[in-house]
């Protein structure tokens, strides 16, 4: 789509085009079934006039709450002339390098407009936590480790949870388990609400996936910096020596996320070490400048940072090994595709996942 408009402007069809970077999100998305199917490989249904008319019984439920945000509006010939851009004598690898930074910087301010709801904070911790069981008390000590680090970031958050963090994710909880995402079993549904446990059935991690994928680009940068620590297996260390596995985890993602191009590794690991400190993650060491120790319970909270990326080094994971098994030129795509997913399958039942 930006090739497109920026062939336009470099056919002199307009004088200049002005971006609009707009988030939209909702605590509940009502084509969540659709996406859901498509997200494991099935085809997108093409909207008709019976979907028109089914979806009446969807707008009579409460589905929560839209957020929709605008960031400043840009121009493109602005963005031109900040990249020393010259349209009449531009090659197509550099008009093509042009049009994706353009596009990451348009994604970057739909990201930092974004609103963190409750239920992405409720779905990212219940995803996070290393058990599958779980108190309400449990859950609410990961988000407010999150909670912590996203106020120091000043991300934008819903109102609910700028009023009462707590009430507001315990409402998310039981949308959850109302809608079957999270079960309360019968042997716990007598007890108290702090005593009983929750749990998350296998079959229903990809739904949660889809909330927490809502807020999973402000956690990408402390995830890096937090698995760089992790991958050091030592409780001292010097920021220096985490650049070059945060720079190597940009490199290996660099499909799944688009980064912030005014930001280097260097700034973005201080930023995040910084936040670690302010949680009481992280001590500076009392004499050697620039080195950090982590405390016993940062330990632990490094690691909640840390797995926003295991769901995708899963996903790695199961395509590798079916490759590791298959020679490429065995099946199309379409095969291919249906072969890696009953692969996953079978891998998470085995317990590999």
């Amino acid at each position: 789509l930006i090739t497109f408009l920026f062939n336009a402007l470099k056919e002199k069809t307009c004088e200049d085009m002005i971006f609009v970077p707009v988030f939209i999100g909702y605590d509940q998305v009502l084509e969540e079934t659709a996406y859901l199917q498509e997200i494991t490989g099935g085809q997108k249904e093409p909207e008709n006039i019976s979907q028109i008319l089914r979806a009446r019984r969807y707008l009579k439920k409460r589905h929560g709450k839209i957020y929709i945000n605008f960031h400043t509006p840009f121009s493109m010939r602005e963005f031109l002339q900040d990249n020393n851009a010259n349209l009449d004598a531009i090659s197509n690898k550099d008009q093509n390098a042009l049009c994706r930074n353009l596009g990451w910087r348009i994604i970057n301010a739909i990201d930092q407009v974004s609103v963190i709801t409750p239920h992405a904070l409720v779905a990212s911790a219940a995803l996070n936590n290393a058990s599958v069981r779980f108190t309400s008390e449990e859950l609410m000590q990961i988000v407010q480790t999150y909670l912590i680090f996203l106020n120091s970031q000043q991300v934008k958050l819903a109102e609910t949870l700028m009023i009462d963090p707590v009430r507001a994710c315990e409402a998310a909880l039981d949308n959850y388990v109302q809608r079957k995402f999270l079960e309360l079993p019968a042997g716990e549904r007598n007890l108290s609400a702090d005593m009983a446990q929750y749990l998350l059935p296998v079959n229903q991690r990809l739904q949660l996936e889809y909330y927490k994928n809502n807020c999973v680009a402000h956690f990408v940068p402390p995830a890096f910096t937090a698995a760089a620590i992790l991958a050091k297996d030592a409780f001292q260390f010097s920021s220096v020596d985490l650049h070059d596995c945060y720079r190597y985890l940009q490199e290996f993602f660099k499909y799944e996320f688009a980064f912030d191009l005014n930001s280097n590794s260097e700034r973005v690991v201080r930023k995040s070490i910084k936040s670690f400190i302010d949680d009481a993650i992280l001590i500076p060491h009392p004499t050697l400048p620039d080195t950090y120790q982590i405390t016993s319970a940062g330990f632990r909270k490094l690691k909640l940072f840390a797995r926003f990326l295991l769901t995708y080094l899963e996903s790695y994971w199961v395509v590798l090994q079916y490759y590791k098994q298959t020679p490429r030129s065995e099946a199309g795509d379409k095969d291919r595709m249906k072969k890696i997913h009953a692969m996953g399958r079978s891998m998470l039942k085995q317990h590999e996942l």
